[in-house]
């Protein structure tokens, strides 16, 4: 990393210029239309290549409500996602005890 960035104290801004770490060329990406990103989701959790995914916007506004509005009525509709939370509150959902 020294020798990469020319400077005796490389920085974290260093590490991650100089890595290609930290952004999105290292992540799957998931296209196509809201069933073919599903698809692709559900073929990664099926084979176990995955126990969740973290979503990052490709686009602003709008990118986290177009996934919400399209692609997870879908995941619910196979059975991947869960329509409604067993408890009625945040804290009942965490298994945390009431105080």
């Amino acid at each position: 990393m020294i020798e990469l960035s020319g400077t005796t104290n490389p920085s974290v801004s260093d590490f991650i210029q100089w890595s290609g770490r930290g952004t999105l060329r290292e992540l799957p990406l998931f296209t196509g239309t809201p069933s073919q990103v599903v698809d692709q989701l559900e073929a990664w959790f099926k084979a176990e290549a995955c126990d969740g995914f973290v979503l990052a916007a490709t686009h602003m506004p709008g990118a986290y409500e177009d996934f919400v509005d399209q692609v997870v009525p879908e995941l619910q509709n196979r059975g991947l996602f869960r329509k409604d939370y067993s408890a009625g509150t945040l804290r009942d959902n965490l298994g945390f005890v009431r105080p």
